[in-house]
């Protein structure tokens, strides 16, 4: 968070959602929309000037921002404060479904929930800029790191786990390639290997000379796997670093059909990490009282939005390693950027 300087945060606070003394607010949209408030109200203390706790602070910052929750989990949760964890979910949500009810998108209640609320907090944010006279002099930046896959619920498949349907296959007790996953997948630490799933599998190989191997096979039993795209080799390497050379690269990567969730958990119905439409497309918004209303259909990415900050606040967005080394631009159609 504090960058190479040590130094790149003056006040951080990330209230923990999954694990609050035993206590995970994601089982509830409703407790999820209580731990966004927590973090709202600290975005407010620091618009007007204060820490995130409301003690005395050093000003209003210069970048500052937070991450909601409630829209993430109202579309995942396959049903709303299943376990009755949530002491305050007593309800019409409360064992509902999440996510969306059809193929075009219409949100459930329990995501409607968390898309109001959600919404709320932005409002009471603006309202705050207002108050504190800085409305009119800030960019606001709305987007997501990641959408879910899928939206229409009729098309959920959530078969196991990855490693365990490859355990599954008839010859997976001899075949070299089904055994080098077992081995990552039974890996607890270390230089073994390991495999990681979601709606896409990532598989790091102890022995990375058979990367080949293990692809063929998957290919080779792509209908039982509900594997749509096996990337390994040359393939990977054209859209990620070297995984021989960077070990953030998984040697292997399984897109799979499009609804498949490698899982057989039975608290959620959808789920991120894929290349699928609706992991990768997200809203975008950036406002300003000067910026004409509209809609630009050029694609754009969400890595573009950092360069953007730094444009806005007049500092050459060139200081920053990652834009320099992947050439990344800034959002395009704003007033403070020459278009090229």
């Amino acid at each position: 968070m504090n960058g190479p300087s040590g130094t790149g945060v003056d006040d951080l606070y990330t209230p923990e959602i999954t694990n609050n003394n035993g206590f995970d607010a994601t089982v509830s949209v409703v407790c999820t929309v209580d731990n966004d408030q927590l973090k709202v109200k600290a975005i407010i203390n620091e618009i007007h000037g204060l820490r995130h706790d409301g003690t005395p602070g050093p000003g209003v910052p210069a970048v500052f921002g937070m991450n909601f929750q409630a829209v993430s989990v109202g579309q995942k949760l396959a049903k709303d404060n299943s376990d009755g964890s949530c002491t305050e979910d007593t309800g019409p949500l409360n064992g509902q479904p999440g996510g969306y009810t059809d193929g075009a998108g219409t949100p459930s209640a329990v995501l409607a929930y968390g898309l109001q609320k959600t919404d709320d907090a932005l409002g009471s944010m603006i309202q705050a800029l207002k108050d504190q006279g800085i409305y009119d002099s800030t960019l606001f930046i709305v987007s997501a790191k990641h959408g879910q896959s899928p939206i229409n619920p009729v098309k959920v498949n959530k078969p196991g786990h990855f490693a365990d349907l490859v355990a599954a296959l008839p010859d997976a007790g001899t075949n070299a390639g089904a055994l080098a996953i077992a081995s990552a997948a039974a890996c607890g630490s270390g230089p073994c290997g390991f495999v990681q799933d979601d709606d896409i599998a990532l598989i790091w190989l102890q022995d990375q000379s058979q990367s080949p191997a293990v692809a063929a096979y998957l290919n080779t039993n792509a209908i039982a796997l509900f594997a749509d795209d096996v990337m390994g080799g040359t393939e990977l390497k054209l859209k990620f670093n070297d995984p021989t050379k960077d070990s953030r690269t998984p040697d292997i990567i399984v897109q799979p059909v499009y609804g498949t969730i490698y899982t057989a958990s039975t608290k959620k119905n959808a789920e991120h990490g894929g290349f699928s439409f609706g992991d990768t497309n997200v809203g975008l918004i950036v406002s300003n009282p000067e910026l004409r209303a509209g809609v630009l259909k050029t694609p754009v990415a969400t890595s573009q939005v950092a360069p953007t900050i730094l444009k806005a606040l007049g500092i050459d967005p060139q200081n920053l390693k990652s834009v320099r080394v992947e050439k990344t631009d800034v959002l395009p159609g704003l007033p403070f950027v020459r278009e090229k």
